[in-house]
């Protein structure tokens, strides 16, 4: 295959380093541990300090991205310690980590970063229980915050499943849109839809996408682990066209599978004959590629090694 072609996407890893060491952008406190403090000074000291070492941490891997020629990055939804959780919504995170937050946005965008955050598992827009649909609100505002006090645009998604079947699909995605249009507006002018590994195909997400007007984000992985006879050339066009309401190429996600016993889970590295093999079918089109393996950055590198790739190199 002609490699020019890899010179048309911007590759990218998820949230942790597994070159740079001590590293961490996603150090916690421990709920139990949190309410055990004595007071609310001490707790602003203990989620503070974390905070900003996952905030120095994230600044050291922009860096890091910037010097290997990574342009995608997801931020860990940890960064500021149980910002999504009532017990610690105790101080003004945006307003005492302003500078940090800015720091780390003023890189992003003098460099054309793009970067993106997961919400957790338990954020799930469909759900029938109004209590964890409360729950998932607020982690998605917590998301939405971090990303607007790095002031960045709605380029910076939010990416979320559907989420549960509940014994009736049809309904749980009639409940997932009657639910993402209860959400504040600058959430949804955030959020892209991803296809899932074992409950809703690129069909289910294409038609929730089109219905609430926002991007969906295709997983490969997902797509061989869970279709329904979809074949995914004939819906290439489509999910990429869901898009056009950003400035910013449509974003793919792709792994290996661990194995053929465990088909669902992501392997260390990518298997790069799988990958050609998806370039081939989508090399018509313009989009950015999220690489979700064990190894991270290093599964990155090592697949441009495999493909005798560098994106440093304007005329491989």
């Amino acid at each position: 295959m002609n490699k020019n072609i890899y010179h048309k996407i911007d590759f990218g890893y998820a949230c942790i380093s597994s070159i740079i060491k001590n590293c961490s952008t996603a150090r916690t406190v421990p709920l139990g541990k949190f309410q055990k403090l004595e007071d609310k000074d001490s707790k602003i000291y203990r989620i503070e300090k974390i905070a900003r070492s996952n905030l120095k941490n994230t600044t050291r891997l922009l860096w890091h991205n910037i010097a290997e020629g990574f342009k995608l990055y997801r931020f860990s939804s940890q960064l500021i310690p149980l910002a999504n959780h009532p017990a610690g919504q105790i101080w003004n995170y945006e307003k005492e980590l302003a500078g940090e937050f800015e720091k780390i946005g003023n890189i992003i965008k003098k460099h054309n970063l793009k970067v993106s955050s997961h919400p957790g598992q338990y954020t799930v827009i469909n759900t029938k229980s109004e209590k964890k649909f409360i729950n998932s609100v607020r982690d998605l505002i917590y998301h939405n915050k971090v990303l607007t006090a790095m002031n960045l645009d709605g380029n910076a998604v939010m990416v979320t499943h559907v989420g549960g079947v509940y014994g009736d699909k049809k309904k749980s995605m009639e409940r997932f849109i009657k639910n993402f249009n209860k959400l504040p507006q600058n959430v949804r002018n955030r959020l892209v839809v991803e296809n899932d590994d074992t409950s809703y195909s690129i069909s289910d997400v294409l038609t929730i996408c089109k219905t609430i007007n926002r991007p969906m984000v295709l997983d490969v992985h997902h797509h061989n682990c869970y279709n329904q006879g979809e074949n995914l050339e004939d819906y290439l066009a489509e999910i990429f066209d869901t898009w056009n309401i950003l400035n910013r190429p449509p974003k793919v996600h792709f792994s290996s599978p661990r194995s053929k016993e465990k088909p669902l889970s992501h392997a260390d590295y990518i298997k790069a004959d799988d990958f050609i093999e998806f370039i081939k079918l989508a090399s018509n089109y313009q989009f950015d590629i999220m690489i979700e393996a064990k190894k991270q950055d290093a599964a990155v590198l090592k697949l441009w090694d495999d493909l005798n790739y560098n994106p440093k190199k304007t005329n491989p």
